[in-house]
């Protein structure tokens, strides 16, 4: 008998409800519209609302009190003037505004809710998670996302810097880093007056290895024991060039020490350090004359493949005009069109050489605490990145330097690469026209969460985002994007 009550008492407070909402709404409709005169007065209000208390206090649940707060919404717009409601309004928007430009030291927009154009931001603290941004070419990655991203970074004082393989993105970010005064340099080799980049800067095994990462982007060196073999004489030579020259020794230095006899004797008579005796004295004694010639001679036509544009042997020649450490301690800028169409296979060997500088300073760089955010952008990443992305996402967070990362399909990412992103980057902006089986990836990587099943077939202008706050991964949501024409799509449209 009292769940019979119950129930008939539920559906008796539904019927109240849903006739004094309609009410409500008619009432509000023709006297704030049309003038008419209210047909609920105040006392009207007062019982229903006691009625509909009473009713709720019996059988109470989230569905109902959410149907009071409707009808008590819609009696308080019908019982406010005008006036009060368009003051309403425009504190709304004005919030809403001020929302939109507010905190640009500490959060950034990424895109906007489709419907209320509400702005969707992420917190500087969460940006340390890194972002993956991936859409096929044509998508408007560049204009929708990376663009607006560092517009408002420079905008915000922030230093970044921008390795990409087109141009007309880093034309726009560097007409927008003048507009903003930015610390910028303008890293072109193909201008005649473009900053030289010394890679020998900073510790000479460090150097070693980002050469040699950048000779793998060229040419292989065969097996696993001559890869070994020329990995550890091109260690050494640096390190002996770098003791007796300095901060001097640049590439050139490099390959006189493998070419010239008379040079790496000098070079040699200089050196202390008992290690590089030991392997240049002993160890290539031992190997013989003959062998020895033919290790330094592998080495030294791979170290030529990487000078062979005449653009890049000229930026990489001769003391640098910038380091990586001081970039990061000045918020300095560096923006690097690193142009395929130019430059060829030397692009990639260039942009390998400047992010392996870039990811070892930010290890020497103090902790987070203590230095300014820093943000690195890499559109299509996979061209110039190490295999020890995945180590340098883990820790990168820990010295305030936050990745961007954008490319074009994850079938351009060898298996470790892709698991290092899809593992540490934790940002994910998702383009329509992805291949189906990123799609299906994506949907998993979601879980509990659903993407729609219209994921691949989003309009130009929208995408979907799956963000962290305050380091939790939320729900994914669909984006509006802003745009901003690109350089050349001015110039050429």
């Amino acid at each position: 008998m009292g769940s019979r009550l119950k129930s008939v008492l539920s559906a008796l407070y539904w019927v109240v409800i849903g006739f004094w909402s309609l009410m409500a709404i008619l009432d509000a409709l023709f006297s704030h519209l049309f003038g008419y005169a209210h047909f609920i007065h105040p006392w009207d209000m007062l019982m229903m609302g006691v009625i509909s208390v009473l009713l709720l206090a019996i059988n109470a649940s989230r569905r109902k009190w959410m149907a009071l707060a409707f009808l008590a919404t819609w009696w308080m717009v019908d019982i406010i003037p005008n006036a009060v409601l368009l003051s309403i309004a425009a504190g709304f928007f004005l919030w809403k505004h001020r929302a939109d430009k507010s905190s640009p030291q500490q959060a950034i927009t990424v895109g906007y809710r489709p419907i209320t154009h509400w702005p969707i931001q992420i917190h500087s603290r969460d940006r340390f998670m890194h972002m993956h941004i991936i859409g096929p070419t044509g998508s408007g990655k560049s204009s929708s996302i990376l663009m607006p991203l560092i517009r408002q970074d420079l905008e915000a004082k922030r230093g970044i810097t921008l390795i990409e393989p087109k141009g007309d993105l880093s034309y726009t970010a560097y007409q927008t880093a003048l507009s903003c005064h930015a610390t910028l340099i303008y890293f072109d080799p193909h201008k005649p007056n473009c900053a030289h980049y010394n890679p020998l800067n900073g510790p000479a095994d460090v150097a070693a290895e980002g050469l040699s990462w950048a000779l793998n982007q060229i040419t292989e060196a065969g097996h696993p024991f001559y890869a070994v073999t020329s990995r550890v004489l091109l260690m050494y030579s640096v390190m002996a060039v770098k003791e007796a020259l300095g901060d001097a020794a640049d590439l050139h230095h490099v390959l006189d020490f493998l070419r010239a006899e008379s040079f790496r004797e000098d070079v040699l008579a200089q050196t202390e350090d008992v290690r590089i005796l030991a392997y240049f004295r002993e160890q290539m004694k031992q190997i013989g004359a003959r062998t020895a010639q033919e290790q330094r001679q592998g080495l030294l036509n791979r170290l030529e493949l990487l000078l062979v544009n005449p653009d890049v042997r000229r930026v990489l020649s001769g003391p640098g005009d910038f380091d990586w450490d001081s970039v990061l301690k000045d918020d300095i800028s560096v923006i690097c069109p690193l142009s395929l169409a130019r430059l060829g296979e030397s692009a990639k060997v260039l942009g390998t050489l400047l992010w392996h500088g870039l990811a070892m300073a930010t290890y020497r760089r103090l902790k987070a605490s203590t230095v300014h955010p820093y943000f690195l952008y890499l559109d299509e990443f996979h061209q110039y990145v190490t295999p020890d992305l995945g180590d340098y996402l883990a820790l990168a967070r820990g010295y305030s330097v936050g990745i961007i990362l954008s490319h074009q399909d994850l079938g351009q990412l060898t298996l470790p690469l892709k698991e290092a992103l899809l593992a540490n980057a934790r940002q994910r902006i998702i383009f329509g026209g992805i291949h189906a089986d990123d799609a299906a990836i994506f949907s998993r990587l979601a879980q509990p969460y659903d993407l729609p099943p219209d994921l691949r077939y989003l309009p130009r202008g929208t995408a979907y985002a799956q963000l962290t706050q305050n380091g939790r991964l939320q729900s994914p949501k669909r984006l509006q994007l802003s745009h901003i024409p690109l350089a050349e799509e001015r110039v050429h449209p």
